[in-house]
């Protein structure tokens, strides 16, 4: 049967979710073919147990327990002849890890994996990546969604606790995906690019505004540092800036019951009019509305 006709199976597969917006994490039971349809999400799929076919455009593929798979948003995908198959997947928002900058910004792999579409602006490899991990690296994850399935359970989904542990995990992901699919070297995190990145980073904590000239004042030529800036993220400073401006906020509105007004002042728009032209041109949604649709106090959705 051709994959974009299938349907999840009703068989005796089981679904269990843990936690809300903005981490998700759900375990799927699998005896019958089951259907991924697209999502606007950043995925990570863990085989936890057993052995399938996976199906996607390109083809079928035989894994089996160990193995991950990367979804960038707007993929389907299928399962295909599970056997007693516990695949777990995680969901996230790229923006409730604002807070975790440092972290992020020292794991190159992280940074160009899970977050290059949103703090950056990277062409993405529009592949969907299929690769088996080390067994050091499938105990450590193993291990770590038992502890985040606890954290979400607990309804501690809004906490640090719960991003601590799913970078835990991606960071297991991508050291395994740079040495098994891209080979050795990653992208080359410059002082000045390092450099330009605290420096904005600093600015937009503190609610300030962000001069050019201000890269001058690491010892770097401005040029020097703009260019090779530009070279790593596809961004220019301001541009960057502005996205990270808009990162803040989106935290803001999942984590406080800070007014979107205040949220605007805090992060450093000059207005809120741009404010809210920049959130919308970045996630296509108001910032009320966003605010309602990820804190939402309702239980787990129970949908794919």
């Amino acid at each position: 049967m051709p994959l974009f006709s299938k349907q999840p199976s009703p068989g005796d597969n089981r679904i269990e979710n843990a936690g809300r917006w903005p981490v998700r994490l759900t375990h799927f039971h699998l005896t019958d073919d089951y259907s991924f349809p697209a999502t606007n999400y950043p995925e990570i799929f863990f085989v936890q147990q057993g052995g399938l076919l996976h199906e996607t455009r390109n083809g079928k593929q035989t894994i089996r327990e160990g193995f991950c798979i990367l979804v960038h948003p707007g993929h389907q995908h299928a399962i295909v002849n599970p056997e007693n198959v516990i695949i777990s997947r995680l969901r996230y928002l790229p923006e409730w890890f604002t807070m975790e900058y440092s972290a992020i910004i020292a794991m190159p792999d992280v940074l160009t994996l899970f977050f290059d579409q949103s703090w950056l602006q990277f062409p993405r490899d529009d592949s969907l990546h299929v690769f088996n991990t080390r067994p050091e690296t499938h105990s450590l994850i193993r291990s770590e969604l038992d502890y985040l399935q606890t954290i979400l359970k607990g309804g501690h989904h809004l906490e640090p606790l719960s991003r601590l542990s799913l970078l835990k995990i991606m960071a297991g992901v991508a050291s395994d995906f740079q040495r098994f699919w891209r080979g050795a070297g990653g992208p080359e995190l410059t002082p000045q690019v390092q450099f330009a990145f605290d420096l904005i980073e600093r600015k937009v904590f503190a609610g300030d505004q962000f001069r050019d000239p201000a890269l001058r004042t690491g010892g770097f030529d401005k040029l020097e540092v703009e260019s090779a800036f530009r070279n790593y993220t596809g961004l220019s400073p301001q541009e960057y800036c502005e996205r990270r401006r808009i990162f803040h906020a989106a935290y803001y509105l999942i984590a406080t019951d800070d007014d979107p007004k205040q949220i605007s002042r805090v992060t450093g728009f000059p207005d809120y009019t741009r404010f809210k032209l920049c959130f919308d041109e970045t996630f296509e949604i108001a910032p009320e509305v966003y605010r309602e649709k990820f804190r939402s106090l309702v239980g787990p959705d129970e949908s794919t």
